[in-house]
């Protein structure tokens, strides 16, 4: 799936990324220069520790480009606080690029 979903919590400071091929993990974290805190190989999601900016550059420096992007509240009433608060990046590799990796 060349679609990926970046994911900035405003709460605890991690960024994460959503469908990055298992293979492209390491890669990522030594563009980054970063070792990442979480990783879930099976439903392919990896956090790091960084700033968005940082992963949004390293993940266009392998072919993604941002597609979309958008914040997003969850749980914010006049009586109870924000229970997340996520800024969300899409990002798309075209196929020719994936073969050049």
């Amino acid at each position: 799936m060349p679609y990926l979903l970046v994911r900035e919590s405003y709460v605890d400071g991690y960024c994460t990324v959503d469908g990055l091929p298992i293979n492209e993990f390491r890669i990522l974290g030594e563009k980054c220069c970063v070792q990442s805190d979480h990783k879930d190989e099976k439903n392919r999601c990896i956090e790091f520790p960084t700033t968005p900016i940082n992963i949004l550059n390293c993940l266009e420096q392998m072919g993604y480009r941002v597609v979309t992007s958008g914040a997003f509240v969850a749980g914010q009433t006049s009586y109870e606080k924000c229970h997340q608060k996520e800024f969300i990046w899409t990002l798309h590799r075209p196929a020719t690029d994936i073969e050049c990796l």
